[in-house]
């Protein structure tokens, strides 16, 4: 004689599914953990004016503590749904609607067909949203090639197209307006280093230029 056993609750494998969303502070962790190392041990000329070249670095790793911790506890807290969205179908046709019986066929202790705004229409459950794979692979490629293309090319240029690969992997596609804007903001930050802290960013085949 079999006995009914009792559904075994959430695992921790469902646990951990539904915080999938904590790589991101991990990442903004070890981000922020090479850049206070990085910063702490560099040697900074004795003859550099203040701030110095450790200012902006030691800002942006305190900003990655402070963003990793809020958004880890935020995930902790409030973890994905557990139902995952279905992959988008084809249009369909809807149902064709049924055709009510007549007042008179109908009982009188019968209710009439509940309409399509009825109240007591199902609610649908929160769904979990499917992961932008490709999005993902993009942005990891376009941080790749800036990094190999960093030294070659030198910064303006590596720069820019960090800027405008992210800005078209994310879903831009004003192409002629992503590359001036990308252009602007790594000439800008080559121009805020040089004049601003009196450092050199990577030249490249710019070298002489900046």
């Amino acid at each position: 004689m079999n006995t009914p056993t009792a559904s075994p609750g959430p695992g921790r494998a469902e646990f951990w599914q539904r915080r999938t969303g904590l790589i991101i502070p991990l990442l903004l962790l070890v981000t922020g953990i090479v850049l206070a190392v990085g910063t702490l041990t560099m040697e900074v000329p004795d003859n550099v004016a203040s701030p110095g070249p450790q200012l902006f670095p030691a800002i942006i790793a305190v900003g990655c503590f402070v963003f990793a911790v809020l958004l880890g506890i935020d995930t902790w807290r409030r973890p994905e749904p557990g139902r995952v969205a279905a992959p988008e179908a084809g249009p369909t046709a809807p149902p064709a609607p049924s055709a009510a019986p007549p007042a008179a066929d109908r009982g009188a202790g019968q209710p009439a067909d509940a309409g399509p705004g009825d109240a007591t229409d199902a609610v649908p459950k929160p769904l979990r949203v499917r992961s932008n794979r490709p999005a993902v692979l993009g942005l990891v490629g376009t941080v790749a090639a800036f990094i190999v293309l960093l030294l070659p090319l030198g910064w303006i240029l590596a720069g820019a197209g960090l800027f405008w690969g992210v800005a078209r992997t994310l879903g831009s596609r004003r192409t002629v307006f992503d590359i001036f804007l990308a252009v602007a903001i790594s000439s800008g930050i080559q121009l805020a280093f040089s004049a601003g802290l009196g450092l050199n960013l990577p030249p490249g085949i710019l070298e002489g230029v900046f």
